[in-house]
């Protein structure tokens, strides 16, 4: 098993008190099963591509548009390892477009805040990291969501998994303070019991953590309380004080944790990847095309 432990230096983080989530991240059933999502819109996403007009039209009358989009699976393909990802030179492109053109805009990820921005390289926008619990504006500090107490916890949670993980091949392990992350990717499948058996003796005995499992990964947060959506709507509320016009809120993501969002927001919503079951609005086929909307996008602002 490879242990990474790569979390930010505590200096780097400015304290931010805990805001009230307006969904939690729920506690994984007891039969561990992937969590279920319903169809938010009645016949189910619609391809976004050849829904352009439709789009375009709502993002010429906004008044503001802020866009938030997942990472990994999104803007860049999944790979069999995360470090193997950068943002490709034509993606960051068009974001960088876009940002110049007084759009408010977010790269929201399961990934470590550090790790997120050298990846994506982009200047002028918000980057947020963990999964909603580290958030920071180009230039300025970093925020976080986490509080001591949950950080210990999480600590505990990665030397214990570390530990019992330690001897199992293809596994591995990401300490990101406030989650801890196990990709089984490149495990075998009495490998992936063994993880599979070590988390839940985990969470039965730490009944206060939540568990969400991704893409060939299982990861572990400290509780309910943040979420992708929480940072997105602290960014929100932020820039609203600054701009008093109303903003229409675009967000693409891949996975369940971007389902969550995709359920509480208002705006466009799009889901990438295999169509599906989902709260999203539109889909696209994957990142391919999603630079193909963001190629539009940036058009339709000139």
């Amino acid at each position: 098993m490879e242990l990474r432990h790569k979390a930010e230096s505590d200096h780097e983080f400015a304290s931010a008190p805990l805001l009230q989530p307006t969904s939690e991240i729920q506690q994984i059933p007891a039969d561990y099963l992937p969590l279920r999502f319903s169809n938010k819109y009645v016949n189910g996403p619609r391809h976004l591509l050849p829904a352009w007009r439709e789009v375009e039209s709502r993002l010429q009358s906004a008044d503001r548009v802020a866009l938030f989009m997942d990472f990994d699976g999104t803007l860049v393909p999944i790979a069999p390892w995360p470090d193997q990802v950068r943002l490709s030179p034509r993606m960051r492109e068009h974001v960088e477009s876009i940002a110049r053109k007084d759009v408010m805009v977010g790269i929201v990820s399961g990934r470590r805040l550090a790790d997120l921005r050298s990846r994506a390289a982009v200047g002028g926008i918000w980057y947020v990291g963990t999964h909603g619990y580290f958030l920071r504006r180009s230039g300025g500090p970093t925020v976080t969501l986490l509080n001591p107490e949950q950080k210990a916890e999480m600590a505990h949670v990665s030397r214990r998994l570390a530990r019992e993980l330690r001897n199992i091949p293809g596994v591995l392990l990401e300490s990101k303070q406030a989650t801890v992350a196990v990709h089984y990717r490149h495990a075998s499948r009495p490998n992936y019991r063994k993880v599979f058996a070590s988390i839940r003796r985990l969470l039965q005995d730490r009944p206060q953590l939540s568990l969400l499992p991704g893409k060939k990964v299982w990861e572990l947060f400290p509780g309910a309380s943040v979420s992708k959506w929480t940072a997105i709507k602290y960014i929100l509320e932020l820039e609203q004080r600054l701009r008093k016009s109303p903003c229409l809120v675009v967000y693409l993501g891949d996975d369940a944790m971007d389902e969550r969002v995709f359920h509480q927001m208002q705006g466009i919503s799009v889901v990438v990847g295999r169509h599906r079951r989902t709260a999203a609005e539109f889909f696209l086929n994957s990142t391919a095309e999603v630079e193909q909307f963001l190629e539009r996008f940036s058009e339709v602002l000139t």
